[in-house]
């Protein structure tokens, strides 16, 4: 399976994902699961990875990056619903295997915004009203971005966040792993992803978050036992 996550900082939008495609039998951690539309636009799959893949290679050509994210969103839309109905035209939409899109972009006026699209409703594009979208697995992400998120968020703090909901996912989940994969970009900065070693340095930022969050309820020191106060303190 897949987490992607979208996310519109105030300095510029991410865009993050996991690298993991398994199935009952085998899992591959070396999945690319987001991408580079335009300079100011991406996008991110989840679902069926050969289909994704393939369905992704069948439309971006014919989309125009400069009309703003609203309209790619539309072009998604348009040109998505003709491909499935020409793969699938014997099963009806809820019948299809299961393909999510998420985009990510700026609107003509340097506006940024998201869009989730579906195949299961004929990728109508559904606009993200909370700061953040997630596809594939969200429920971890969702509740982490719930209690975390803040509109004022910058991009440097937001990938790390992103890289949270990823590391704490993959720990719960199996289905989700691999190396971690994070782009940023804004209206003046085009597309660019973080190497490795810099998304390395996010997961460990990760982890000793999680480290810190656990100590505040088991405050014992393992080598002398419980830390106690004293009365006059």
């Amino acid at each position: 399976m897949t987490l992607v996550i979208g996310m519109k900082a105030k300095d510029g939008v991410i865009i993050a994902s996991d690298s993991r495609a398994s199935s009952t039998l085998t899992s591959n951690d070396t999945v690319q699961k987001i991408f580079k539309l335009g300079e100011h636009s991406a996008i991110g799959i989840a679902g069926d990875g050969g289909l994704a893949m393939y369905f992704l290679d069948q439309i971006k050509d014919g989309l125009n990056h400069g009309t703003g994210i609203s309209d790619l969103a539309e072009q998604v839309r348009t040109i998505g619903k003709k491909k499935f109905d020409d793969f699938f035209e014997h099963l009806t939409p809820d019948k299809r295997p299961s393909l999510s899109l998420l985009l990510i972009g700026y609107t003509k006026e340097n506006k940024s915004e998201m869009y989730t699209l579906s195949s299961t409703d004929n990728f109508v594009p559904r606009k993200g009203v909370t700061g953040f979208e997630c596809i594939g697995i969200p429920y971890i992400a969702d509740y982490l971005l719930n209690r975390l998120y803040e509109s004022d968020i910058k991009t440097e703090s937001g990938e790390e966040l992103c890289a949270l909901c990823i590391n704490e996912t993959s720990s719960q989940d199996r289905s989700v792993g691999g190396p971690t994969r994070i782009a940023t970009f804004s209206e003046s900065k085009t597309f660019k992803e973080l190497t490795q070693t810099e998304i390395e340095g996010l997961r460990q930022k990760a982890e000793d978050f999680q480290i810190n969050r656990k100590s505040r309820f088991y405050p014992e020191d393992p080598n002398s036992g419980t830390n106690t106060v004293s009365p006059e303190q």
